[in-house]
């Protein structure tokens, strides 16, 4: 069993690739990158060594797929997120700003 365990929100983020870029015009995307802070929260905890795990929820798509092979990599025990064919796994569209701040959709 693993030492440190995790539960909550897994979703990947599709960002905009530059600063200052508005979330409601037209324009470039990069992603999806695999988030949500527990699923980064343990996937850090595994990449520093220690066995980990998360209990959570994807859908049964390609974004799923996306965190779950990340998680799966770097050593995170997933046997316990569940895979829904009939929900798709959540998604945030990001924006940074210059003065730091970001905006989520």
């Amino acid at each position: 069993m693993a030492e440190v365990w995790t539960m909550g929100e897994m979703l990947v983020e599709i960002m905009r690739p530059k600063a200052d870029m508005a979330l409601d015009q037209a324009g470039e995307f990069m992603g999806p990158y695999p988030s949500g802070a527990p699923a980064i929260f343990i996937d850090t905890v595994a990449r520093m060594g220690h066995t980990s795990g998360i209990f959570g929820g994807v859908g049964k798509d390609d974004f799923g797929k996306a965190l779950l092979d990340r998680l799966k990599k770097d050593g995170v025990d997933v046997r316990f997120v569940a895979e829904s064919a009939e929900n798709s796994t959540a998604v945030a569209f990001v924006t940074y700003f210059s003065d730091g701040s970001r905006k989520f959709i």
